[in-house]
């Protein structure tokens, strides 16, 4: 393993953008790009298959393995299913393979390839509330909490559970998901409110969607 090639950040000609939440631009790189760079840090020694993949009403799972250098990492992928404009689902076959980059992208992260991308993304997160919004369009009135909730608007413990799982899904530690918390919100999750645990869920499930392939 090419332990430099695989953790050097991909060049800033290749990230492309996307909408996230709280207004900001989450910054990708496509599906291709981790295949090459695979390629040059394994030598072309590895291998990726699905273990298993669902169906749902509004989008498909699949669980993807990649094995490289004797180190095998598992992940959840993810994508909407597409519905032309008469309500026609396009193709669920382009879809899954859609969650299979996906998943292929959250596995590389387990292995160190592609997560300054998170990093920069937590970045634009604290930027954008930093100048003032709350994350929802409006302004903040300048008097933020630095600390969690002292009464009974903290977040509730189904809120909590649903942050762990999201995190470990999209291949983040646990010191990186309170890294997250408290660079967006200034708390630690155990200790955010309700509606600041309701809009960290939803940039975690962000997150789970991936972004476009």
């Amino acid at each position: 393993m090419n332990r430099e090639e695989l953790e050097r950040p991909f060049d800033r000609s290749l990230l492309k953008s996307r909408r996230g939440p709280f207004g900001q631009q989450l910054s990708y790189v496509e599906g291709a790009e981790f295949v090459r760079r695979l390629n040059s840090a394994f030598e072309g020694r590895w291998s990726f298959e699905i273990l298993a993949h669902h169906v749902r009403d509004t989008e498909v799972i699949v669980v993807g393995k990649l094995t490289a250098d004797g180190v095998t990492k598992t992940a959840f992928g993810s994508s909407s299913i597409t519905i032309n404009r008469d309500g026609e689902v396009v193709s669920v076959g382009d879809d899954l393979k859609a969650a299979a980059t996906d998943a292929l992208k959250k596995c590389s992260t387990l292995l160190g390839l592609g997560l300054h991308l998170y990093q920069s993304d937590a970045q634009s997160a604290a930027a954008t509330r930093s100048n003032g919004s709350n994350g929802n369009g409006r302004k903040s009135n300048g008097n933020q909490r630095t600390s969690g909730p002292s009464n009974g608007n903290r977040l509730t413990q189904r809120q909590l559970s649903a942050i762990w799982s999201m995190g470990r899904s999209l291949g983040l530690s646990a010191d990186q998901i309170r890294e997250r918390a408290t660079t967006v919100y200034g708390v630690m999750p155990e200790h955010l409110s309700k509606s600041d645990a309701s809009s960290f869920i939803t940039e975690l499930g962000e997150g789970l969607s991936g972004p476009p392939v």
